[in-house]
């Protein structure tokens, strides 16, 4: 389930009556539901002031998540880094590894292998991996902030497998939200080509390649040349990477570039 909420008709009717009132103050939330061990989750909004959300404010504690002492016992946070590899962080129950209090820590996600707060920002359309210690109970999560004001935003695809989300609060479809760039890789199948990867309910993929515009046997497919299609056909996409969820693209050449994202919206 997702919500967002945007405040254009409250604005609208404030700008009447105070100066200093603009974009920058529409503000929204998206809730998603987490029924899996593993689960690729998103932010899509800014924090207040446009900048990046701390990681304590962008998902805070809710009822349904699993505190401990360590990575082992607890809730996990990944968060993909520079290299490819990731930085955890674990939900912290406020006690150090002797079961001795830790002040300012219970219910708050820490730096793996510490009792130090994670002081990590994630920036809107960064993806990460949120992992469950326990999947017996149902678990929402709920991350609010800043809607984005900016008409395009990009994202780089620096590595061979790169989490990516939208940047802003809403679905966004392959096709119209991720369109073709010089730097992708264009093909006829999953192999030869640039792939997206979106998680599904049962925590399988459904993946997507960069059409050349050709089939199998190497013939002209109408309207599927820089497209996006289903894997294992000439089917033109029509999936999207759900708000509040992220997607992996895996990247056949070796040169970074950018994708390039369009507000959804009118402001």
């Amino acid at each position: 389930m997702k919500r967002v909420l945007t405040a254009f008709a409250a604005l609208a009717a404030a700008a009447a009556f105070a100066d200093g009132i603009s974009s920058a103050n529409i503000v929204g939330y998206t809730t998603v539901e987490v029924p899996n061990q593993y689960t690729i989750l998103a932010v899509n909004f800014n924090g207040i002031g446009g900048e990046a959300m701390s990681l304590n404010d962008a998902v805070p504690y809710v009822a349904g998540m699993t505190k401990g002492n360590n990575i082992a016992s607890a809730d996990q946070i990944q968060i993909q880094n520079a290299t490819g590899g990731y930085d955890t962080y674990y939900m912290s129950n406020g006690k150090n590894a002797k079961g001795n209090a830790v002040t300012d820590l219970e219910g708050k996600w820490a730096v793996a292998g510490s009792t130090t707060k994670a002081d990590v920002e994630i920036a809107a359309g960064q993806a990460f991996w949120y992992i469950r210690q326990s999947t017996e109970n149902s678990l929402s999560l709920t991350v609010a902030g800043e809607i984005g004001v900016l008409a395009t935003m990009d994202k780089p695809i620096d590595l061979t497998y790169k989490l990516i989300a939208n940047p802003y609060p809403t679905d966004l479809p392959l096709n119209d939200g991720i369109p073709y760039v010089a730097g992708m890789t264009k093909g006829n199948n999953i192999a030869s080509a640039d792939q997206i990867q979106i998680q599904n309910a049962t925590g399988g993929y459904d993946t997507y390649y960069m059409s050349n515009g050709k089939n199998a046997k190497g013939n002209a497919v109408a309207d599927l040349e820089g497209k996006w299609a289903v894997a294992g056909s000439t089917t033109k996409a029509e999936a999207s990477i759900p708000a509040g969820k992220g997607a992996w693209y895996i990247r056949k050449g070796s040169t970074d570039f950018e994708i390039n994202v369009s507000r959804p919206y009118s402001l």
